[in-house]
């Protein structure tokens, strides 16, 4: 009679992000699905976050938060072998446990303190069920996650023969090292880094195992990722040095921590789910009650109802009920395309900074909806006619410069370009889901949400808010970045976001001795 609802949510931890992702069931089915996205560089999740967690938990009773293990030092055991001291100690598979130090587990466990957490696994679990359904004989078969590499052989019987983990080096290694310059160059070093790291990793790991075994041959190497770093000639290249097949493809450790979580997983979890509330007492008084109404209206049912019209009254109303159900099915939420808004101040950011050549210093940068204001200092003027001014016509009807007076041979300019040419409508998109299943949002609620977003050290500050079509909160947002890659990022996070959140013009940059100073606007859209 009654729909059995229930609340998986997947809590993992980064670096320096969270990524939660929920799945919401009805009778075993999924009725809903939801993600976001959060910095989170502290060793304890943040108040926010953790409310937010709760606020979810406490509407459904059967809400169950997974995680994996933040700093994951497991190791495969055999099931009859000795037990290491100090370690929590769960199954893998049939031939194998797994243990973790019980300084890890606390740690994890402590991380979400605020909320509780209801099932631990590891990444070996994640592997572990990925060989299951997906049989790999006779392969090496790689996990790589959160800059480690978990690494199987498995034999012609699909079952696992050796194992080995392995460290790989993060990026923030990378930007703490000597050789590191800025946002790009970084990023280009780390994949030449994890690229050798990795091949070597992969060479010991095969060399190592034929060590100790004879008997078995690998025939196949299997890279499983989350976030994908190589490309296809590094692996064709690794392929060919290994006289190997080697293949890469990503795996959903989202959808497979979801299905550890379900019933026939939950005991190799770390530790057992915490008690859930149960409505018997409230289930019983709604029952009684159902039965009660349908007992008096089959004990009073007479004719005379009919020659009263109440019966025909009564019809009236429930078509009308189910006329007025139909039209709130039918509701649309339209509001602006957040996505979109979003990409086309990513594309005119990103086409000002590209013509840019290495000898011209950008000091200021100004983005607003139909031109460009550039702020610049340069050493020849030939540059302007023959590199700057050709690029930026390709996208806008105008462009000017006006030279200041500055000391040689520096030369100071301005540089005016309006006319966008791809002009376009604003686009609206529906968001039903997310903005049916929540009340309307004051400003404090969306401010703090907001807030969550940003690095800690932004600014947002709340400015106006308009209601036409929609409501539409206002804020003027400043932050300091090293990079103008952090911009792009925040857009990347905005986009994540199920909420209309865009980024609105005018977008200023300024050059200055502690790194790039950003404001703009920022919109957040809700229905009436």
């Amino acid at each position: 009679m009654f729909s059995k609802e229930s609340l998986y949510i997947n809590a993992i931890k980064y670096t320096n992000q969270l990524k939660i992702n929920y799945k919401r069931l009805s009778n075993n089915d999924i009725v809903e699905t939801n993600s976001s996205t959060f910095i989170a560089k502290d060793d304890i999740l943040g108040r926010d976050i953790a409310t937010k967690l709760n606020n979810h938990a406490s509407e459904i009773n059967n809400t169950y938060i997974s995680t994996l293990l933040i700093a994951d030092d497991t190791a495969l055991i055999k099931k009859k072998g000795a037990k290491p001291k100090d370690c929590e100690i769960t199954s893998l598979n049939n031939d194998y446990n797994i243990a973790v130090s019980k300084n890890t587990l606390f740690e994890t466990k402590n991380y979400f303190e605020k909320c509780g957490v209801d099932y631990i696994f590891s990444a070996y679990h994640i592997l572990n069920l990925h060989i299951e359904q997906n049989p790999c004989n006779n392969n090496l078969v790689v996990l790589l996650f959160n800059d480690q590499a978990f690494c199987v052989v498995l034999n012609e019987k699909n079952e696992i023969v050796f194992n080995k983990k392995i460290q790989l080096t993060a990026f923030d290694d990378i930007k703490q090292s000597k050789f590191y310059e800025n946002e790009v160059l970084g990023q280009k070093l780390f994949d030449e880094v994890y690229s050798l790291e990795l091949h070597e990793a992969i060479q010991n790991t095969i060399e190592e195992f034929y060590e100790g075994s004879k008997n078995i041959f690998i025939e196949k190497i299997s890279l499983l990722y989350n976030i994908k770093i190589l490309t296809s000639e590094q692996i064709s290249q690794m392929s060919e040095e290994f006289m190997i097949d080697v293949t890469y493809h990503p795996i959903s450790v989202d959808e497979e921590l979801f299905q550890l979580s379900k019933d026939t997983h939950t005991h190799k979890s770390f530790i057992k789910p915490r008690p859930k509330p149960t409505n018997t007492v409230r289930n019983f008084i709604i029952v009684l009650a159902i039965f009660a109404v349908v007992f008096a209206a089959s004990a009073f049912v007479l004719p005379y109802k009919k020659w009263l019209g109440i019966e025909e009254i009564k019809k009236e109303v429930v078509k009308k009920q189910e006329v007025v159900v139909k039209q709130e099915i039918k509701k649309k939420i339209m509001l602006p395309n957040h996505l979109s808004l979003n990409s086309d101040v990513e594309f005119k950011v990103l086409k000002a900074l590209e013509v840019i050549p290495y000898d011209v210093v950008l000091t200021e940068l100004t983005v607003d909806n139909d031109r460009l204001l550039l702020d610049i200092n340069m050493l020849n003027k030939d540059t302007f006619i023959k590199v700057i001014k050709p690029e930026l016509q390709k996208e806008y009807e105008k462009v000017d410069i006006e030279f200041k007076e500055s000391k040689k041979p520096v030369l100071k300019a301005s540089i005016n370009v309006e006319g966008f040419k791809a002009k376009k409508e604003q686009e609206t998109k529906e968001y039903k889901e997310i903005y049916l299943s929540n009340e309307f949002m004051s400003i404090i609620t969306v401010t703090e949400q907001l807030k969550m977003l940003f690095p800690k050290e932004t600014r947002l500050n709340f400015k106006s808010s308009s209601k036409n079509e929609f409501v539409t909160f206002d804020y003027l947002v400043n932050m300091l970045v090293q990079s103008p890659l952090e911009f792009f990022k925040i857009i990347e996070i905005l986009n994540n976001e199920m909420y209309s959140i865009n980024i609105a013009y005018p977008i200023n940059f300024v050059k200055t001795e502690a790194g790039i100073e950003i404001e703009f606007l920022l919109q957040f859209h809700q229905p009436k």
